[in-house]
């Protein structure tokens, strides 16, 4: 008795248990119950896959960061550019036309240089009206020489990442990672419930053999 290997998605059990697992088959009458040997239906498999694929895609860390201060930094010195000051100082223009504008000259600005931070930009749309109410608290906090990268933008508020990252030189770093700890923990276990169901379903006699339910009814 024990486990077999060499033909795993035939069977993982040894020759003695299915022939140990056929006789309970046929000899119990399983309450009445005639059940064949039959595997586990291709659209059940396909749909369990896609479940745990979408889950773990959404839920990835990198995906679901909050937008840090030095993401924005940016467009708070643009903001405050002549080009940008004279847009919303149009009084041509409504508020909201201004803004829109403004906006616009901003981030068109922004695409003609690199930044580390595109795929940020891109992921954590800002308004003008949001811009107004962090741009104070950005210029402040640089201006005190913190680290723009361990702020979080909540709201119209620049507060400090509630999370314990990496200590550096005794100073702990709040900034947080494209891996965390949880998302180990939950591929972990969705991996171990997969290999648990796998070993489950092979360790049955393989499915080219069907039970001859006439013996126990």
């Amino acid at each position: 008795m024990g486990i077999r290997l060499d033909r795993p998605f035939y069977t993982v059990t040894t020759h003695d248990q299915n022939l140990q697992a056929q006789d309970v088959w046929e000899g119990e009458s399983l309450g009445g119950i005639k059940e064949n040997n039959r595997p586990v239906p291709a659209p059940i498999a396909v749909l369990l896959a896609i479940i745990i694929t979408t889950a773990f895609m959404l839920t990835f860390p990198l995906w679901g960061q909050r937008p840090t201060a030095a993401i924005f930094a940016d467009y708070v010195d643009l903001m405050n550019t002549p080009a940008v000051q004279s847009i919303m100082n149009n009084k041509d223009l409504t508020p909201q036309q201004a803004d829109k504008m403004a906006m616009q000259t901003i981030e068109q600005r922004l695409d003609q240089f690199p930044s580390p931070y595109e795929f940020q930009r891109k992921q954590h749309q800002i308004s003008m009206d949001q811009l107004k109410f962090v741009a104070p608290q950005i210029i402040k906090l640089r201006d005190e020489g913190a680290d723009l990268e361990q702020y979080s933008i909540i709201g119209p508020d620049v507060v400090k990442q509630n999370f314990e990252g990496n200590v550096v030189d005794g100073v702990t770093q709040r900034k947080q990672p494209w891996w965390d700890l949880g998302y180990t923990i939950d591929v972990w276990y969705v991996a171990y419930f997969c290999i648990a169901v796998f070993f489950m379903v092979k360790g049955l006699p393989p499915i080219s053999w069907q039970p001859d339910h006439s013996k126990a009814h």
